[in-house]
């Protein structure tokens, strides 16, 4: 894998800003990657991101993903508190006032009172009485867009609640509404979608998206983009200043690629209508696990692609599964890995093993510490042998509680990952995780057993037994449970009318939306 860094050192600036006691996963896998992040809410971001962009006439820009990098969110105050911060009003009075205009004067006084974020100037909604023929009419569409709430159940607070991205209109950044005051949270959003549109900016195919995106994601000109506008004031919102901060340190790596590659060909696919979109937020969250996965694996000086082994449920536990088990377990400490690796590197700094007084030494590792990973030794301590302990068992507590977190989130987010029918977690993939792989992978139609060897040798994905003697150590597995694995695979596929067999010897896999 060819991995070019742009900086070798931490930001002190970003680091600064952020005010961060500790630069060390930042640096070397990006700021950020977050666990809290769920794939949606991450491909939510990166449009906030991409329609800044595209607004600007730099979409994929590679020059304008370098850091610093900026752009402008909006928070769509207004269509929250429609949307959101109206429990059941506009059903309510739809239904108790047969009045068109007593239902709007009933609405309009009760959401007056009742909006948030919005200050005296801004706190007038009577626009949408010009531009609905009833309140009948206005809440029908305002029922209609509430049942297109993106993970509706797991965001409680209605300022961090989104509806499905119809258009630019419809995207809108997370936020935290007390009162009249806005701020912006980081943790629904939490750069993760940042990150993921820098990699996509530094892709080789990013001129090709450049072309195609717009039409398929961000289109304006779209029925429902034009009815969320009707929702909104007649004065532009100005939008607030984001994303100074974020950081990727490679301007190339083969994951961006990949999921370039990946997103590309789901968008020339023949999808209709919006059907595209949940695609694009598994495969876009898929790369930033294997993102993590594969720098992990480059910095410890391992493999450069894991095998990822995936269980294709069986009724019964059998060798797959605990090998799934097994192979998830070691892709989730491969970063523990490279977090001890990186952490070595301070003891073969030149200022380390400096020769003078305990003093001098602790004076000078602490140094160095500063200099390589932005760390204060806010504990004092006094002992410069026990220095790195400190600063080694810091790290991990930090890791531990999100980094290290997100190859079982991501995964278990895209259906990639799960505990059915055990008390472990495992690799074993869903429905819409599966049709994802087809769609992505399969131009027209192909060979089942070229599938699955192609699978493996673009994501190390193993489900066959040709694909587990070809990973490592692996040689003298037994191939009995493989070849199951991989006849519930096809299955699988069948089932899902991704798969035909022609003959005992010949099954293909088809692609029903490619071109």
């Amino acid at each position: 894998m060819n991995y070019t860094p742009t900086r070798n050192v931490p930001t002190p600036a970003v680091a600064a800003r952020e005010r961060e006691n500790m630069w060390l996963e930042e640096q070397f896998w990006g700021h950020r990657l977050w666990d809290q992040q769920s794939p949606w809410l991450t491909f939510l971001e990166f449009l906030c991101v991409a329609a800044s962009a595209h607004r600007g006439g730099h979409l994929f820009d590679f020059d304008r993903s370098q850091y610093p990098s900026e752009y402008t969110a909006f928070g769509r105050v207004h269509l929250r508190n429609i949307l959101f911060n109206n429990e059941q009003q506009i059903t309510r009075i739809a239904d108790s006032c047969g009045d068109n205009a007593s239902a709007w004067d009933r609405w309009l006084t009760w959401i007056d009172a009742n909006a948030r974020g919005l200050d005296a100037g801004q706190r007038s909604f009577r626009y949408l009485r010009e531009r609905f023929e009833s309140f009948h009419d206005f809440a029908t569409l305002i029922k209609a867009l509430r049942s297109c709430v993106v993970e509706g159940n797991s965001n409680k607070r209605w300022s961090s609640r989104f509806i499905f991205p119809f258009g630019p209109a419809a995207i809108f950044e997370d936020l935290s509404i007390k009162d009249e005051t806005l701020s912006r949270d980081y943790v629904n959003f939490g750069r993760s979608g940042e990150l993921l549109y820098h990699m996509v900016a530094r892709s080789h195919l990013r001129a090709e998206l450049r072309e195609i995106f717009p039409s398929r994601v961000l289109d304006d000109g779209n029925k429902w983009n034009q009815l969320i506008e009707r929702l909104q004031p007649p004065t532009p919102e100005n939008g607030a200043r984001r994303g100074v901060a974020t950081f990727l340190p490679y301007d190339s790596h083969p994951v961006f690629d990949l999921i370039a590659e990946d997103w590309l060909r789901l968008l020339q696919l023949r999808l209709p209508g919006f059907d595209v979109i949940p695609y694009l937020v598994n495969a876009g969250a898929f790369g930033l696990l294997l993102y993590q996965l594969h720098t992990s694996a480059h910095i410890v000086g391992g493999e450069a692609k894991p095998s990822i082994i995936c269980e294709v449920v069986a009724p019964r536990k059998g060798l797959v599964r605990e090998l799934s088990t097994e192979s998830f377990e070691d892709n989730s400490l491969l970063s523990v890995e490279a977090l001890d690796k990186l952490i070595s590197r301070a003891e073969a700094h030149a200022g380390w093993n400096i020769d003078g007084s305990a003093t001098d030494r602790l004076s000078s590792r602490r140094n160095v510490l500063e200099a390589l990973f932005r760390w204060s030794d806010e504990n004092q301590v006094n002992d410069p042998d026990d220095l790195l302990r400190q600063f080694r068992q810091e790290a991990k507590e930090r890791h531990r509680r999100h980094f290290g977190q997100v190859h079982r989130s991501f995964g278990r987010g895209i259906g990639l990952v799960s505990k059915r029918g055990t008390n472990r977690f495992r690799y074993a993939p869903s429905d819409h995780f599966l049709k994802c792989l087809i769609f992505a992978n399969v131009k027209k139609r192909i060979e089942f057993s070229e599938l699955l060897a192609h699978l493996y040798d673009r994501y190390g994905l193993v489900f066959g037994e040709r694909e587990a003697e070809r990973a490592k150590s692996m040689h003298s597995i037994d191939k009995k449970p493989f070849q199951q694995n991989a006849l519930r695979l096809e299955h699988r596929l069948g089932s899902l009318g991704l798969l035909k067999r022609l003959s005992d010897a010949c099954a293909y896999v088809e692609n029903p939306y490619a071109g």
